[in-house]
């Protein structure tokens, strides 16, 4: 590995927005970074994580460093600095790795070898990228830096258990970026450190540490007019506390009931409408949702789709431990969804895809059954939107029979 000589400066070609100029002045040890989607966090995290790197070389950090004999046959050599670029999961790391690549100079470069997720800067300087799917993997180094992104999407251990600790005897610094999850463990372990925002909390629970840094910027201060565009339309049909969270930016969203949208006035209707539209040819598809449930109540969801795009909630089994199939007996799954079918013309069964035999049952008793991929945020997310009342006609888009009690509780108290 050959020395470095700095005279070089990368940011020449970055035009940052107004809150990515600020994040670049600071100078706090610890920098915390909470925005919007969209709002360029990724972007300035990579540039301030590697002017904290330029940093510790132009301050001889990590000198004397004598270079290790036999380098040729040695897989890794003791660096002089070493850093960590930490993200949820490894896939997510690639963002990292783009956002650094178009950072770092070639000329900075030793290599660069992506099957072992690191890079050799000259100078024998480390930087390496992690997942924090599973701390325990971040034990037992000590670092002269990190930049944890999407933070807050991470287990309390990553921060609390280990990288942490691996700051500590180097004096090391770290930069965050995020979107924040709620008022979890990233609110109170990191962002109570540092200075009051206005992205939620209260005024006296900051404690106002120098050497933490807060920066808090809305995806709306991102100024690209095509990405405005698209906002504008998110914050006018996504429902609140989304437009809150993912937008804005807020930590103090996500308590109480999760579909806070919906309203027994605005979205209950009449079982007899239901029924009536369903003969008068207004649903142009019905399916049914299932979930096996045993001990805990299972449910067969009938949901029925317009033309116009409006999801009417018409039918629905709650029951407890209820077997899947029972020949000869109608008091089972099988022979119970097999009359909703009739009575409503389904023709697909989404199940829980936990249990494949139920499926497979399902199939071989002529019931057109298809497993379900779960994703639950992106499914709770997808439903809240929904209920939104849109603008344009005074309507949400979906309705829900009033004979429903269950699901009309579970709306309630679903948290």
């Amino acid at each position: 590995m050959t020395s470095l000589e700095l005279d070089l400066d990368p940011f020449a070609d970055w035009t940052p927005h107004e809150k990515q100029i600020e994040v670049m002045e600071c100078d706090a040890r610890n920098v915390v970074m909470n925005c919007g989607r969209r709002g360029g966090k990724t972007n300035v995290g990579a540039r301030k994580f590697f002017d904290k790197v330029l940093s510790d070389i132009e301050a001889d950090k990590g000198l004397p460093y004598k270079p290790p004999r036999n380098l040729k046959v040695m897989k890794k050599p003791k660096p002089r600095l070493e850093y960590w670029c930490v993200s949820p999961t490894y896939s997510m790391s690639e963002i990292q790795q783009e956002e650094l690549g178009a950072v770092i100079p070639e000329e900075m470069i030793e290599s660069w070898d992506l099957s072992k997720n690191r890079v050799w800067l000259k100078g024998y300087i480390l930087i390496q990228f992690k997942s924090a799917d599973n701390p325990k993997t971040l034990v037992g180094k000590g670092l002269d830096g990190v930049w944890l992104d999407e933070a807050s999407k991470m287990k309390e251990q990553t921060w609390s258990g280990y990288l942490s600790y691996a700051l500590a005897d180097k004096g090391g610094w770290s930069v965050w970026t995020t979107t924040p999850e709620g008022m979890n463990w990233f609110y109170h372990d990191i962002v109570l450190n540092g200075q009051h925002t206005q992205a939620g909390g209260q005024l006296d629970e900051y404690r106002n540490d120098p050497e933490w840094c807060n920066f808090y910027w809305t995806s709306k201060d991102n100024p690209l007019p095509e990405l405005q565009k698209n906002i504008q339309r998110m914050i006018e049909t996504m429902p609140k506390r989304y437009v809150d969270r993912e937008i804005f930016a807020r930590f103090d969203v996500f308590f109480g009931q999760v579909y806070e949208e919906f309203n027994r006035s605005i979205h209950v209707v009449p079982r007899a409408l239901c029924e009536q539209k369903f003969k008068d040819g207004h649903f142009v598809h019905i399916e049914a949702g299932k979930d096996w449930g045993f001990t805990n109540p299972g449910v067969t969801l009938v949901g029925a789709m317009t033309a116009n795009g409006e999801l009417w909630i018409v039918d629905a089994i709650y029951k407890a431990q209820m077997e899947i199939l029972v020949p000869g007996s109608s008091d089972c799954w099988v022979a119970q969804d097999k009359e909703l079918m009739k009575k409503w013309r389904i023709s697909r069964f989404w199940c829980d895809s936990e249990n494949a035999s139920n499926i497979k049952t399902y199939l071989t008793n002529g019931l057109p059954a298809k497993a379900a991929q779960k994703h639950l945020k992106e499914g709770i997310r997808a439903v809240s939107t929904l209920f939104k009342v849109k603008s344009d006609n005074g309507r949400p888009n979906i309705f829900i029979s009033d004979h429903l009690k269950e699901v009309i509780q579970e709306l309630t108290n679903y948290r």
